[in-house]
């Protein structure tokens, strides 16, 4: 099932052509010493703007289906790419110039920057890009070029990795199902819980999926995983899921959806870099390990007392973050 944007038809019939048009050219707020993206701003506070983090020092890996236009992008072409790699067959050579920009998008979510205009908080982050998926095909063959993508993205040593890439059926292969959303068993989730167990230090943020309006329903593989912060979108006033959101299974033990956060455009694949370049940011603020970071952020979601598998934790607020990360 596809899982990228062939999210703004979805979108459509969840919110309405006007309601489209504004996510897509944004809300935005000046409340701070910068202008921040409304997704961005939903997590925002003084006290976090104050500190000019932006993911210094921190390695951020982006696993997508293609970065056309990256270096051209007003959004993304300050953003310093250390290295690239196709894994789908395609011409190195042309990686930016790829006719599918998703890829591109998220990381405008992630650290999208022009001047003093933030639409991603990690602009100053080294960026790891894998091209794992083709848009046009869902052969199966794309569980094992993202797990190929994953490994190289840990030879660079990566600490943060993001991936808007999600799985339900295949072209050739119909033989997961919802009930095997318990973190272990399709092939990417088990290769991720064996993964983040012994890498303790890693953070895999993962989108929710955009199967909450179909017969699906639930959030797709490996967003299932335990240890991976899984991200799923809401409207603007954190209130609700969006209607294509991925939901979580009640029956596994824990909570996923982790969070939610709004998007431009609308859909997970673009709240889940907002979640990640919060992530990078508070690792350069203060190095720790991938259990007490999502302590930290379950406890300072907005539906922390209250987690559910539409919203989850809700949506981090990086007041309670700085409190949190404060007190002896």
């Amino acid at each position: 099932m596809k899982k990228l944007l062939w999210l703004l038809l979805p979108a459509l019939a969840a919110y309405g052509a006007w309601d489209l048009v504004r996510e897509v050219r944004g809300a935005w707020t000046s409340d701070y010493s910068r202008t921040y993206s409304r997704a961005v701003g939903q997590t925002m506070s003084r006290a976090f703007d104050s500190l000019n983090l932006s993911g210094r020092g921190v390695r951020i890996g982006v696993l997508d289906a293609g970065f056309g236009g990256f270096r051209t992008d007003r959004w993304t072409r300050g953003l310093h790419v250390a290295a690239w790699r196709d894994f789908t067959g395609g011409d190195e050579t042309a990686f930016f110039d790829d006719a599918t920009d998703h890829g591109t998008r998220v990381c405008t979510n992630l650290g999208g920057r022009s001047g003093d205009t933030i639409r991603g908080l990690a602009w100053g982050a080294e960026y790891y890009l894998a091209k794992t998926d083709r848009a046009e095909v869902e052969p199966r063959a794309e569980e094992r070029q993202l797990i190929r993508g994953i490994e190289w993205l840990l030879a660079h040593d990566v600490d943060v990795i993001s991936s808007s890439l999600g799985y339900t059926t295949f072209d050739d292969f119909s033989g997961y199902t919802p009930a095997m959303l318990d973190g272990c068993t399709s092939t990417l989730s088990r290769y991720l819980d064996s993964l983040l167990t012994a890498r303790p230090g890693l953070v895999f943020v993962q989108s929710a999926g955009n199967e909450g309006d179909k017969a699906w329903r639930n959030v797709s593989f490996p967003a299932d995983v335990r240890q991976v912060i899984t991200v799923g979108s809401c409207d603007s006033d954190g209130v609700s899921r969006s209607r294509s959101s991925g939901v979580g299974r009640e029956d596994v033990g824990y909570v996923k959806p982790d969070f939610v956060a709004g998007a431009s455009p609308l859909g997970t694949s673009f709240s889940t870099p907002v979640i990640a370049g919060l992530c990078a940011c508070l690792l350069e603020y203060r190095p720790m390990e991938r259990g007490e970071l999502i302590g930290l952020l379950h406890a300072s979601g907005t539906r922390a007392a209250a987690p559910g598998c539409e919203l989850g934790y809700g949506i981090p607020q990086t007041d309670v973050l700085l409190r949190m990360l404060r007190t002896p």
